[in-house]
């Protein structure tokens, strides 16, 4: 969405071919001073120079950075206007300057990134948007991609949970199923119910976003809900399956480690939760 407050030009070479062809991208926020609180948090310097602007700083655990085709950066071009000191610059890997080092986390896939500007040239109409306008498309490209990313979430639960209704009834102990061990039902019935429920909370914010409604709370509790409910769905998934459950020859080892980070990734659940708290205060 970022893109889209960009030029014509911009959205011609960079948005329409990304959603043809599928290129992979990049969202830099993020930065050792933190990523929940960006208004606060960024420090990486975006300076005019004639007609381009340079950056210099730092941006960590930034998804795509070594193989993305182009991403948008936030870097603050007024340090003395807080929040309206934030801009948003598009750039390609490859410019010089530009570095970016994986980082190694327990995923296999979607590799983090330490990336590093130093001295870093962008052209003048590397610009999307207005200066000083960099946080409130950050912040409404995190909102709107709450729930794709609930989504995920909720659809990787209901994989985990077919698998082990599905190993429930093929598994025999002491002469019978396990989908006949009350235990066993009791773990499954939980995870159905919060399953549907999941369902329905990303539904409900992902229809008022489409309907151009604020969406900001609706956001933050799908999000919250189905990271943590994935978690919850996955580990009793393991438990059913007992030694198979973390063997590398199934997707559960993998998802268990994969739902771990996705309580922190798009905002850790604490932040939401104080998000939904502040909404029901104001």
């Amino acid at each position: 969405p970022a893109i889209w407050a960009g030029s014509e030009a911009q959205i011609q070479k960079y948005a329409v071919p990304t959603v043809r062809e599928g290129w992979r991208t990049f969202f830099a926020i993020t930065e050792p001073s933190g990523g929940a609180d960006p208004a606060g948090a960024i420090q990486c310097r975006a300076e005019r120079r004639g007609d381009k602007w340079v950056l210099n700083g730092r941006k960590v655990f930034i998804s795509n950075a070594h193989n993305g085709k182009w991403g948008v950066v936030f870097a603050r071009t007024n340090k003395e206007k807080g929040r309206a000191g934030i801009s948003c610059f598009i750039l390609e890997p490859g410019t010089p300057g530009f570095t970016a080092k994986p980082i190694r986390t327990i995923r296999t896939q979607a590799i983090p990134n330490d990336v590093v500007f130093e001295d870093c040239e962008l052209p003048g109409d590397a610009l999307v948007g207005q200066e000083g306008q960099g946080l409130d498309l950050a912040f409404d490209l995190l909102v709107k991609n709450r729930f794709p990313y609930s989504a995920c979430n909720l659809g990787v639960a209901i994989a985990a949970h077919r698998m082990a209704i599905a190993h429930a009834k093929q598994r025999s102990t002491f002469g019978a199923p396990l989908s006949t061990r009350q235990a066993i039902q009791w773990m499954l019935a939980d995870a159905e119910v919060e399953i549907r429920a999941c369902r329905w909370l990303i539904w409900e914010g992902a229809w008022k976003a489409d309907r151009g409604e604020d969406a900001r709370v609706e956001a933050s509790i799908a999000k919250l809900y189905s990271s943590e409910v994935l978690g919850r769905v996955i580990d009793a998934a393991v438990q059913i399956h007992g030694g198979y459950g973390v063997s590398k020859e199934f997707p559960l080892e993998r998802w268990y480690r994969e739902a771990r980070v996705r309580r922190i990734g798009e905002g850790p659940s604490e932040v939401h939760r104080m998000v939904i708290a502040r909404s029901l205060f104001r």
